[in-house]
C-alpha cells in the first residue's frame, strides 16, 4: 500500500467525531468491499448521495442533520467573518458563462479595490450581479462549505488582500490539489461572509432537516485524502478541524481552525479579491506528505488531553 493511501486509511482509525448512527449509515451504503479502489468508489458514491446533495432535494447534507450531532458546533458563535478560497477555473471552461467570466475578470482583476466597495456604477453593478447570479446557478449541489476565520489571518481584510493570499490560504488550509499543473495558473477568489449569514441560510432551509449550520469536518465529509487529518475530540466539548499547513517544516504549536458551514448563495459583497495560484506547494511527493502528517499529529498530541491521539506512521 502506498504512503498516501496509508495516510488516507489511517483517518478512519483516528476519527472520533462520527456518531454510531452515521457510521452505521455509511457502512450500510458502502457494504462489503474487497479492494481499496472499490472502497474509494463506494465512498465517493456515499458523498454524492449524503453530502454533495443536489440543491433541489428536500434534505440537507448529512453534516447538518441530527445524525451528525457529535461533530456539530454551537450555532451561537460570535458573528465573525469567515474566509473561503474558491477556484474559478470551472467558470472559464464552461461555454455558456466563459464570456461573462472573462469580462468580469478583465474589469476587476486590476481594480480589485472596487470589489470591496459597497456601490459601483450601474454598469459595473450589473456586471458583478450577473456574474454572481451565473456562478450561483452553476453550483447545482448544496455542498457544505469548508471555511476558516478571518481573525486567523490577522482580522484585517484590506491587509490580507494586499498579501500573497492565494498561496497563503492554499498552504494554510491544506489544499494539496491546487494547482495540479504548474504551467497553468489557477484563477481563485477570496470569499468572505459572516456567521450570521450562515445561520440565516440554515433557518431558511429548515424544511430540509438541518439542525445545525456549522460542523467540524470528519472523514465522511470529503474524498479520501492524505492531506486531511481528523482533529481530536476533547472530552465533553466541541472543537474545530485543524488543517495541515503545506508550507510548514516544523511540528506545529498552533493550528488553523476549519469548519463546515451550511451552503449560502454568494452575494457580490462576498467576493473580496481575485488572484492566481501559480506555483506548487512543498508536499510534492508521498514521502514529504507522510513527514508533514507525522509532524501535524505530533503537534496535535501536544493539545490538552490528546497525548495518545493518532499514530506516527513509519
Amino acid at each position: 500500500m502506498g504512503a498516501t493511501l496509508r495516510c488516507a486509511m489511517a483517518n478512519f482509525r483516528w476519527e472520533r467525531a462520527v456518531t454510531a448512527a452515521r457510521a452505521a449509515e455509511y457502512d450500510a451504503y458502502v457494504g462489503e468491499v474487497a479492494t481499496h479502489p472499490e472502497w474509494k468508489a463506494e465512498h465517493k458514491g456515499y458523498l454524492g448521495s449524503f453530502v454533495h446533495v443536489a440543491r433541489d432535494l428536500p434534505r440537507s447534507a448529512n453534516c447538518f442533520l441530527a445524525v451528525n450531532e457529535r461533530a456539530q458546533l454551537n450555532e451561537q458563535l460570535d458573528n465573525t467573518y469567515l474566509l473561503r478560497l474558491e477556484s474559478l477555473d470551472g467558470l472559464f471552461n464552461k461555454l455558456l458563462v466563459a464570456d461573462l467570466a472573462n469580462r468580469f475578470w478583465q474589469r476587476f482583476f486590476r481594480s480589485q479595490k472596487d470589489l470591496r466597495k459597497e456601490k459601483l456604477s450601474d454598469g459595473d453593478e450589473a456586471l458583478r450581479a450577473e456574474f454572481m447570479a451565473q456562478w450561483n446557478a452553476q453550483r447545482i449541489q448544496a455542498r457544505p462549505l469548508f471555511a476558516t476565520f478571518l481573525n486567523e489571518f490577522g482580522g484585517n481584510l484590506e491587509s490580507l488582500a494586499k498579501s500573497d493570499w492565494p498561496h497563503l490560504l492554499r498552504d494554510r488550509l491544506g489544499l494539496t490539489h491546487w494547482p495540479s499543473m504548474t504551467d497553468k495558473p489557477l484563477p481563485v477568489a477570496l470569499m468572505c461572509y459572516t456567521v450570521e449569514e450562515v445561520r440565516q441560510a440554515r433557518l431558511l432551509s429548515a424544511k430540509k432537516g438541518a439542525v445545525a449550520g456549522f460542523a467540524r469536518p470528519t472523514v465522511l465529509d470529503g474524498e479520501f485524502s492524505a492531506a486531511f487529518i481528523p482533529a481530536p475530540l476533547p472530552p465533553g466539548g466541541e472543537s474545530y478541524g485543524y488543517t495541515l499547513d503545506l508550507a510548514s517544516a516544523e511540528i506545529p504549536a498552533t493550528f488553523t481552525p476549519e469548519l463546515l458551514t451550511f451552503p449560502i448563495d454568494y452575494q457580490p459583497r462576498h467576493l473580496k479579491a481575485l488572484g492566481y495560484i501559480t506555483r506548487p506547494h512543498a508536499l510534492h511527493d508521498a514521502a514529504a506528505m507522510l513527514a508533514a502528517r507525522n509532524r501535524h499529529v505530533q503537534g496535535l498530541r501536544g493539545l490538552p488531553d490528546c497525548a495518545d491521539f493518532g499514530e506516527v506512521l513509519a
